[in-house]
């Protein structure tokens, strides 16, 4: 198994994370270069010189590494990727010289999230009773385990959507969310409202990480690895056509549309993340202008 990443001892390298990104990097030339603009809630695409390398506070990852540092794996001719969080602020780098460290802070552009109010969910899947409560504990911590590390080999710069046709996005990455009049945090991905038994496809080239057939919050669940720690995730399926370990490529079929878990009406709840840190989805489909 070829894992992209390898631990730093914290006695070499030790920073801090409040709502800040800080990465180190290590350089006889600071030519760190980014081919994506700096955006809260996307990915970030970047280039590095043979003799630069990036690390990140394990914690940043929010996937469960128990490490204080991870390097952040670069292709071989120097490119990588990075997930901007929703509500990040900016971004500092620390670039490391023959001559010591230096910082240097990049701004984060800031985006409008929207407020929308679901009515008419079951009170229990608002407010889950105690042994609703371990069930969803043991099925976040299997996803999580799932994404803390991407074994997937190549780079992924090219998506499509994961539906040819939906009706329309019912909710967007993102939204500050009412559910039967409880605030909960932001939207994790994008929903496409659809019949039941629209194909889902896959948006981009990867493996299958994970297959559940009934999570609580999520129903029947795909995972998939895309490589350099970019995972995407499909909810409230009626039917899965994969199996764990698969390699899917760009409009394989991978399931169909549902309402298992929890739902008020047939959609696919279509979540990307990097490692543990969640994306808008419907942003990667502007990254091909960034790889012509």
């Amino acid at each position: 198994m070829i894992c992209n990443y390898k631990i730093i001892p914290e006695k070499y390298l030790l920073m801090f994370f409040v709502i800040t990104i800080d990465l180190f990097i290590l350089t006889k030339t600071q030519a760190l270069t980014f081919q994506t603009p700096l955006i809260e809630g996307q990915l970030v695409y970047g280039h590095l010189t043979p003799h630069e390398e990036i690390y990140v506070d394990s914690a940043f990852l929010n996937n469960g590494q128990e490490s204080d540092m991870t390097l952040i794996s670069r292709t071989s001719d120097g490119q990588f990727i990075l997930g901007l969080p929703q509500d990040c602020t900016q971004l500092s780098l620390y670039i490391k010289t023959d001559t010591g460290i230096e910082k240097q802070t990049f701004p984060v552009q800031k985006r409008f999230w929207k407020e929308e109010v679901v009515n008419g969910l079951p009170p229990r899947q608002v407010t889950p009773n105690t042994h609703d409560q371990k069930r969803i504990e043991s099925e976040f911590l299997l996803m999580r385990k799932n994404r803390q590390h991407s074994d997937f080999t190549e780079f992924p710069t090219q998506w499509i959507r994961p539906l040819k046709q939906f009706k329309r996005i019912s909710s967007e990455f993102g939204s500050r969310r009412l559910l039967n009049g409880i605030k909960t945090q932001g939207h994790s991905g994008t929903d496409y409202a659809a019949p039941i038994g629209t194909p889902v496809i896959a948006p981009a080239k990867g493996v299958i990480k994970l297959i559940h057939p009934d999570m609580f919050y999520s129903g029947q669940t795909i995972l998939i690895d895309h490589g350099y720690g970019v995972f995407s995730s499909y909810s409230h399926l009626s039917h899965i056509n994969v199996q764990e370990n698969q390699i899917v490529q760009p409009g394989d079929k991978i399931g169909e549309v549902g309402m298992t878990g929890r739902a008020t009406g047939p959609h696919l709840h279509f979540t990307v993340t990097w490692f543990g840190v969640r994306i808008d989805p419907e942003t990667l489909f502007q990254k091909k202008k960034y790889f012509q």
